[in-house]
């Protein structure tokens, strides 16, 4: 069983203020919001739910959420799909 580079508590510290964090029922982590984001931020990349088959991928998804939540749009959205996600999920 291989660690994740990054622990729960950190994870936590960092973005639980805005997520709700947990591992899933089928393996893997996710995070769901705490409080769902308008449509408007969805068409500009946001979610309400984001999944990673690793904390470590999880947090990246996190990072690249806070980056187009604070302005940062497009390095946000450019990091979101150099790690292989698709459309965010809904």
């Amino acid at each position: 069983m291989s660690r994740d580079a990054v622990s729960l508590a950190e994870v936590i510290i960092k973005y639980g203020r805005r997520w709700d964090i947990s591992d899933s029922a089928g393996g893997g982590w996710m995070a769901v919001r705490r409080h769902g984001v308008s449509g408007r931020a969805l068409d500009r990349g946001l979610s309400n739910i984001r999944c990673a088959a690793t904390l470590e991928q999880l947090a990246g998804y996190l990072a690249a959420e806070t980056a187009i939540e604070d302005g940062r749009t497009i390095s946000g959205l450019r990091r979101l799909r150099s790690r292989g996600s698709s459309a965010p999920a809904r």
